[in-house]
């Protein structure tokens, strides 16, 4: 029980303090020892690895009030895939860039980072992609990738997507959708006077549904990283916007 695991976790850290200057984990123990540990209660050696690794990536920013009515400003994903480290950020590289049409920015062994490309020619990417089928992440503003190792044969992948720029969109039409509704029931009202009983309400509504509108947005984005990691372990190989067009002209040549 946890009680028991708790005993043995403190009992380890007592018996085997890591050196000094050396990195340890969970308050003072080393992984080695943790491992050893979950051994002594009966734990899945693969599962306590696992955890380590999606531990190293460090916790997720808690859900806000504003999180729960709009979506989260970071869409986060994370995945277990049968690749070592090297292979799976290499991987996502080639699928963002080729199928995504994203920018890499910042490149380090175990993290990179992608951005929207920006200009005439990205815009027009961008354009030619939605009218081919869908965008995918070519909209996204920034996503950035990092891996962590569960040995040599499997790691866990994090994906942030950053729809700040979205969700403050969505904000604003929320704010002005019901801004608009408010005052011109409430200029309405000087005329008769029981529209103001409908004027809140009517108001409310309009902002509800635009809220609605960024959770949507958001889950759809989380539904886009999960197809991207899901091509990412098949090891798919990207359809880039020339594949696509061309798929398009011969479908419509074929009606």
């Amino acid at each position: 029980d946890r009680p028991a695991v708790d005993r043995v976790l403190r009992r380890a850290s007592e018996l085997a303090p890591p050196p000094p200057g050396t990195l340890a984990s969970f308050s003072g123990i080393s992984e080695e020892v943790l491992l050893a540990a979950a051994a002594e209660v009966g734990l899945d050696p693969g599962a306590v690895r696992v955890s380590l690794a999606i531990e190293r990536l460090g916790p997720v920013a808690p859900a806000t009030r504003a999180d729960r009515v709009l979506g989260a400003p970071d869409v986060v994903i994370d995945r277990l895939v049968a690749l070592d480290a090297t292979a799976a950020i290499d991987r996502l590289d080639r699928l963002l860039v080729l199928e995504h049409q994203l920018r890499p920015r910042r490149t380090r062994p175990d993290a990179r980072e992608w951005h929207r490309q920006r200009g005439t020619v990205g815009a027009a990417r961008r354009v030619a992609k939605t009218m081919a089928g869908g965008s995918g992440l070519s909209k996204v503003a920034r996503l950035q990738a990092t891996a962590s190792a569960v040995d040599e044969q499997r790691t866990v992948l994090r994906l942030v997507a950053d729809r700040r720029s979205q969700r403050s969109g969505v904000a604003t039409a929320g704010a002005v959708t019901g801004g608009l509704a408010a005052v011109g029931l409430g200029v309405a009202a000087v005329a008769v006077s029981s529209v103001l009983i409908v004027a809140t309400p009517l108001a409310v509504v309009a902002a509800v549904g635009v809220a609605r509108k960024g959770r949507e947005q958001a889950a759809d984005l989380a539904c886009e990283l999960d197809a991207a990691l899901d091509a990412v372990e098949m090891g798919t190989a990207p359809v880039t916007l020339t594949d696509t067009l061309r798929r398009v002209i011969r479908e419509t040549r074929r009606r």
